[in-house]
């Protein structure tokens, strides 16, 4: 079911827009963390480590993977938002073929790099196989992840956020049977895991393209669709590239800073997994109404409709920023009890420098709220550069913490690593959005500019 992002109240409908992701994302997090949970009660705590370790690895080859087809969404809302059916099917048609022509090209090279990026990070050695192992795996289905991820943000970019919930819900179940038949009943340990989650992938990546067959008959492009056009290709790259390379800078700063890190043992390791896992939970809701946001706006960018996107973003704003201090209490309050169902025996060490890690995190939340708002929001104008500057500032962020305060100050100065990166983003984020906002309102609102 679509929800027309072009009438009615905006909150209502990027509120409804984005339940459907919320419950998406906790899905999604939910056979992540079942991966997490199966190796680390009935593996070992080092191979959680292992797991854990490849975290930053991950972000920063399958994430640019990631931003680069999410990105791809943004040029087809804008057409379906100004009508445009023929566009719309042009850019589907594009995107298909750079999907798979940039999954070939990032699959051979996270391969290739996954064993010297582990080294390059000073992965404890007694977790190295371990890593590399999961890591390979993973790399390897990354078509499918990449095709997934592609299909269902164009069925999003219609307004239609529900259907690849239910398909992401099949995958999660199928993910999490496959986890306990290949760890417990076949102890592949690691390997199956990994393997499980390629599978479920797989899944997803079926359903979204049956479903886009029978029931999206926008998306159904025809074979000159699928002919490369420089125009199409440049407006997708436009808007993939900067969300991809956002990723990937902010990923290069979380190598840096997994570096720091390791540098203080295996336990420390997987007290920052298990807050990782911890954080992305209390953050479904806020990356989920960021990118209802992004749809949103990138729709009534396509039809010209900017009044009813300026009065929207204060609305959003300040839902986003309560929302942030709910998170926050419950990081501080519940964090570590949460983090308790990672570990098969409750080692107090990693606990207490879980709890640690997250009560730090709790104090900066509303800088995460604003993060999130402005990126999306700007990225929904179409200004895709803005997530490359947002990306540079989160890796000064983190290298200042990584070489000047982790050796200084210790763990607790890791834990400062994510709020040094949210506040260094927000700055040019919202100086970017004002100025954009009063040229936009002459050019589109002058009633409302007028003095």
């Amino acid at each position: 079911m679509n929800i027309n992002m072009l009438k009615g109240s905006p909150v209502k409908a990027v509120l409804r827009f984005s339940v459907p992701l919320m419950i998406g994302n906790f899905f999604q997090l939910f056979y992540n963390i079942a991966d997490s949970v199966i190796v680390g009660r009935y593996v070992s705590a080092d191979a959680l480590a292992a797991v854990g370790v490849t975290g930053p690895i991950n972000s920063l080859l399958i994430g640019f993977a990631m931003g680069l087809t999410t990105g791809f969404a943004i040029p087809v809302a804008e057409a379906f938002g100004a009508g445009d059916k023929a566009r719309v099917r042009k850019c589907f048609g594009n995107a298909v073929f750079l999907t798979m022509l940039m999954s070939i090209v990032i699959t051979a090279l996270a391969v290739s790099l996954s064993r010297p990026l582990l080294r390059l990070i000073d992965t404890p050695a007694e977790i190295m196989d371990d890593a590399n192992t999961y890591a390979v795996i993973i790399y390897c289905g990354t078509v499918f992840a990449m095709f997934y991820n592609m299909m269902s943000a164009m069925i999003r970019a219609l307004g239609d956020s529900r259907s690849p919930l239910i398909f992401l819900i099949i995958s999660s179940v199928v993910n999490i049977v496959l986890d306990l038949v290949f760890v417990l009943l076949l102890h592949l340990a690691i390997i199956g895991v990994a393997v499980a989650t390629v599978i479920g992938n797989l899944v997803s990546m079926l359903l979204c393209i049956w479903f886009v067959r029978r029931r999206h008959p926008e998306l159904r492009a025809k074979k000159p669709d699928y002919k490369p056009d420089k125009a199409v290709c440049r407006a997708l790259l436009g808007m993939g590239l900067p969300m991809a390379l956002q990723l990937s800078i902010t990923a290069v700063g979380s190598l840096i800073l997994q570096g720091a890190v390791n540098s203080f043992g295996a336990h420390a390791v997987a007290a920052i997994s298990v807050g990782s896992k911890v954080e992305n939970i209390v953050n479904i809701v806020l990356s989920a109404l960021g990118v209802a946001l992004s749809t949103f706006v990138a729709q009534n960018r396509g039809a010209k409709q900017y009044q009813r996107i300026f009065r929207s973003v204060r609305q959003i704003f300040l839902l986003d920023l309560s929302l942030s201090v709910v998170a926050s209490m419950i990081l501080w309050f519940l964090g570590k009890r949460i983090g308790t169902i990672f570990l098969k025996d409750s080692v107090e060490e990693i606990l207490s420098l879980t709890d640690t890690y997250l009560k730090t995190l709790a104090c900066f939340y509303m800088a995460l709220a604003v993060l999130f708002i402005f990126r999306n929001l700007l990225q929904g104008l179409g200004y895709g550069y803005t997530s490359i500057i947002a990306g540079a500032a989160e890796l000064c962020g983190r290298v200042l913490v990584a070489y000047v305060l982790a050796s200084r100050f210790g763990f607790p100065a890791i834990c400062l690593a994510g709020p040094a990166a949210w506040i260094l983003a927000d700055i040019p984020l919202v100086i970017i959005y004002f100025v954009k906002k009063q040229k936009l309102k002459r050019q589109f609102c002058p009633a409302e500019s007028a003095p």
